[in-house]
């Protein structure tokens, strides 16, 4: 692992520091371009980046337009299934219902999964083709397609906030959680969900870590970086699990593919790749028993 001092374009958004120190560098899993991309360490809070920084504009042509989702509708039955971790983790929140905002809701996937008797659904998307797939299932008042600072929400106008995997792909993530902590109510709930930089899967694959998604995700947290700027922003944290059915086995999968298919040839990496797919689950759901999972799920109170 390197451990090369640079100087970043833009100053961190957590802290604002300007110098950073390179750990490993990542490509674009997608294969929009060849390029290399550094994952620093910043050097006044220990947040890591993706550089160089991006603008947002820079940044689209990174993004294939079904990246959030859209195309056909699937079924309600399907999207109540493919929504039922995050819905299931509101329950153990005792989160049951009122005035919700998905914040990068995509296609307004998460939203339609939720009871509409019970809950009173809005979301923000910035993709023009994912938030006008929201827009006809939810209605166009409740989908805005822009950022959360841009749709200007009213002080206190929500009892939850979810960022289902979009705070990693800001570019200003305290800002984002300022300005949630204005349209949530005192006492009402944020929801937090990141990959975990701190994982074994960061550690063990650096950067051909399946859920690094370089240069899309330009924030890379840890449970004690994500927690601090929590409090910094407004939020005391009530709960936190690192296991995700969804994420963690798959991004475990998808890197142990990646890697076994580039140190060796062609036959050896797929029979090695075939003979691990057993002990994938297993092993990914015992290293997330200790602690050491590849997702942050957290919720944290408005105080």
């Amino acid at each position: 692992m390197n451990a090369q001092p640079i100087q970043a374009q833009s100053g961190c958004r957590l802290c604002g520091a300007s110098t950073a120190r390179e750990l490993y560098t990542a490509k674009d899993r997608l294969r929009n371009s060849e390029e290399a991309f550094s994952i620093a360490e910043c050097a006044g809070c220990g947040v890591l980046r993706t550089l160089p920084y991006m603008t947002e504009s820079e940044l689209a042509r990174f993004y294939p337009e079904d990246y959030w989702g859209a195309g056909d509708d699937p079924s309600q039955k399907w999207i109540v299934s493919s929504q039922s971790e995050k819905t299931r983790f509101l329950k153990k929140c005792n989160l049951a219902g009122g005035r919700i905002l998905d914040v990068g809701c995509g296609s307004g996937l998460f939203l339609r999964a939720l009871d509409a008797e019970r809950w009173n659904r809005f979301g923000v998307e910035t993709g023009p083709v994912a938030s006008e797939a929201a827009r006809r299932a939810l209605g166009r008042d409740s989908i805005f397609n822009g950022t959360l600072i841009e749709a200007s929400h009213d002080d206190a106008a929500f009892d939850v906030v979810t960022f289902w995997s979009a705070l990693e792909h800001m570019n200003e993530p305290r800002e984002n959680l300022i300005e949630a902590r204005r349209i949530i109510k005192k006492g009402g709930s944020l929801i937090v969900q990141v990959p975990n930089a701190a994982s074994y899967q960061a550690r063990v694959f650096g950067g051909g870590w399946f859920a690094l998604d370089a240069p899309r995700h330009r924030y890379h947290f840890t449970p004690e970086t994500l927690g601090r700027l929590l409090a910094e922003t407004g939020f005391e944290i009530y709960r936190t699990t690192f296991f995700s059915k969804a994420h963690n086995s798959h991004a475990l999968r998808q890197s142990l593919k990646s890697k076994l298919r580039g140190e060796h040839s062609s036959f050896p990496g797929r029979a090695l790749f075939l003979l691990s797919i057993p002990f994938i689950k297993p092993f990914d759901h015992l290293m997330t028993a200790m602690g050491k999972g590849a997702t942050i799920t957290t919720a944290a109170r408005a105080v």
